[in-house]
């Protein structure tokens, strides 16, 4: 075998490693804390739980939920703020050997009603305040496991621990449908365990380590934050609720906890190295990545702002959590790109073309993920998971893969994203696709983030937006001369209905609440920029608080008395409109502010006034 194909084996193909779990997380778990009960297992909401308090409680849980009898083919449904409650109740009901279905606090009702309808769980275990606004369907028995925290039991015995298989479902993870509904994906013990043991092998945290956990537990990301500290003897950091978008409070919990290790989205990573003082965050020793593209100009900014390893993972939900990984050098002029990397334990990747055969090396392929880590299908949605969960090539040693749709190829031993299949479009009868517009796009220099949208139904075309590095909005309101680069750029190297027929540069990409990149929100915007245009209001030129104003909106005029959530203002934009009025105008406004309360360009003006007059309030940065 030549060097090339050994490095394309060795990208496709992870480890084969055995990783025993005969009791599944619980029983990991345990082995960390008999060897030192009294070691701090998680801090969070004003708590602080020991090891021996978080097996006592969880203990306590898993009993009630056998004494119960509840079903074991349906889900047990958790609704919990997050803090040792919420640890306490995942893993009360994985003791009892039923699998867990987050629910978010704040999900909307209809959205509510779907997963219900889906999972169709007989019980909700959660914590006193998020039961408190329950607003499920009758029938749903409830569950405070707050009050079996009550004082520790000095006759206590830790119960005995279920044996586990490979295949027994953890969790359900709804992840959003192409078609708007919800579908629910259930992920097995053993590609969940595989992928906590595969981390612990290939990045060895200690018990002195501490995690932050901050990703949402409704997304698949928030079970190695959870799970890893704690089958390691390590301490758990839980972000307080609603934090998870506030890099002031991220970078407070980090240096008050001496957080270890963390992760980020891609867009929020770069949030949080925009806020002053994200360089005295030293104790960091690891940063994770995943959920979207990583920018390789936002990798180098890290490896030179952040005293810690930089890793890149990549993985779907169906592949239990991650699949490949890249580790950042640490020299950050070696960075040129930010591929997906290679596979994990006990993971096969292949790269198929359209007839399900694999690709030369170099070429172009769909990515599909087979072995240990994939997930067991979408609860009560046969036709589907036979649609994406389909067959293995003959002699791939495989039974099954899980059709990602992700476009890759392997050079140099590594994997590298290259957009998806769907979303395809015909453009005067030339089959395009927008991740690859994205693709060549990205290979810009001036490119920090991009997305290719297509708009209009009876001829249709590409809007591309752009979020430019290192770009100064004031000397180019319009960024014309940006964009007509951009196109030059794709018109070079794709066939003319590939290149799209407007360029828009943004501040700031708009985000899903999962933190990714919210392209239905995009889709809307390029439809309104090729809708015909009546007159706006006036451009804010020569007014600083203006144009930062429709900087942060991606606007190109500007409205006194419009409120910020009506010009499509979203979560990341606060973020960088709250920065940018701290740095600026010394102005303290809180994230809750911006999103909850009508906040207009007239009222900002007030308040930084006020500030200027030295009226404001004492609010502190994570307000």
């Amino acid at each position: 075998m030549d060097q090339h194909a050994d490095q394309t084996v060795r990208a496709l193909r992870g480890p084969s490693v055995d990783h025993p779990a005969p009791y599944g997380i619980p029983g990991l778990i345990r082995s960390a804390g008999e060897r030192a009960p009294d070691a701090v297992a998680c801090t969070g909401a004003g708590e602080t739980w020991t090891y021996r308090r978080l097996e006592e409680v969880s203990d306590r849980l898993a009993a009630e939920l056998l004494r119960r009898a509840l079903p074991e083919d349906r889900p047990v449904a958790v609704l919990a703020d997050r803090g040792p409650h919420m640890v306490a109740a995942l893993l009360g009901v994985l003791k009892a050997g039923l699998p867990y279905l987050p629910l978010a606090t704040d999900e909307s009702a209809e959205r509510l009603a779907l997963i219900l309808d889906t999972a169709r769980p007989d019980l909700v275990v959660g914590t006193t305040g998020a039961l408190a606004g329950w607003q499920g369907p009758d029938g749903v028995a409830l569950l405070d496991v707050e009050p079996l925290s009550a004082g520790p039991d000095a006759t206590y015995v830790p119960g005995p621990l279920r044996p586990v298989t490979a295949d027994q479902p953890v969790n359900i993870i709804f992840t959003s449908g192409s078609t708007g509904t919800p579908k629910g994906v259930v992920v097995p013990s053993g590609g969940v365990t595989n992928r906590l043991l595969w981390g612990q092998r290939h990045y060895g945290l200690t018990a002195e380590d501490r995690v932050l956990q901050k990703t949402p537990y409704t997304f698949d990301v928030s079970g190695w934050e959870i799970y890893w500290p704690l089958i390691v003897g390590a301490r758990l950091v839980l972000l307080a609720p609603g934090e998870h978008a506030d890099p002031a409070a991220i970078m407070q919990t980090v240096t008050e906890h001496q957080v270890t290790v963390c992760h980020f989205v891609p867009s929020m990573l770069d949030e949080f190295l925009r806020w002053p003082g994200a360089a005295d965050c030293t104790g960091l020793r690891h940063v994770f990545c995943s959920g979207e593209a990583l920018p390789a100009t936002l990798a180098r900014t890290c490896v030179k702002t952040l005293p810690a390893r930089l890793h890149n993972l990549y993985g779907p939900t169906e592949a239990s959590i991650e699949v490949t990984y890249w580790d950042s050098p640490e020299d950050p002029s070696l960075i040129d790109d930010v591929p997906i990397g290679r596979a994990v334990d006990n993971c096969t990747m292949l790269v198929l073309d359209g007839q399900g055969l694999p690709v030369a090396e170099g070429e172009t392929g769909e990515l599909c993920i087979g072995g240990v880590p994939l997930a067991l299908g979408y609860l009560g949605r046969p036709d589907l998971t036979e649609r994406v969960f389909v067959p293995a090539p003959e002699g791939s040693g495989l039974e099954r893969v899980y059709r990602t749709g992700d476009l890759v190829r392997v050079v140099d031993g590594q994997i590298r994203y290259h957009g998806r299949i769907d979303e395809q479009v015909k453009i005067r009868g030339v089959r395009v696709e927008p991740g690859e517009v994205e693709s060549v796009l990205r290979e810009h220099p001036g490119v920090d983030e991009c997305a290719v949208v297509v708009a209009g139904e009876r001829a249709p075309r590409l809007v591309a937006f752009v979020r430019p590095h290192g770009a100064d909005p004031t000397g180019d309101p319009d960024g014309a001369d940006r964009q007509e680069e951009y196109r030059a750029h794709v018109a070079a190297r794709l066939p003319s209905a590939y290149v799209p027929t407007h360029f828009v540069t943004l501040d700031t990409m708009p985000l899903t609440r999962s933190g990714k990149q919210d392209r239905v929100l995009l889709r809307q915007r390029a439809a309104e920029l090729l809708a015909p245009r009546a007159d706006g209001p006036a451009a804010a030129e020569g007014d600083p608080l203006a144009l930062l104003w429709a900087e942060v909106l991606g606007l190109d005029s500007v409205d006194e008395d419009a409120d910020f959530l009506a010009l499509g203002g979203h979560s990341l934009a606060a973020v960088r409109l709250r920065g940018e009025l701290l740095r600026s105008y010394g102005l303290r406004i809180t994230l809750a502010e911006l999103l909850r309360e009508r906040i207009t360009l007239a009222g900002l003006r007030r308040r930084t006034a006020a500030a200027a007059a030295g009226e404001a309030t004492a609010a502190g940065p994570a307000g």
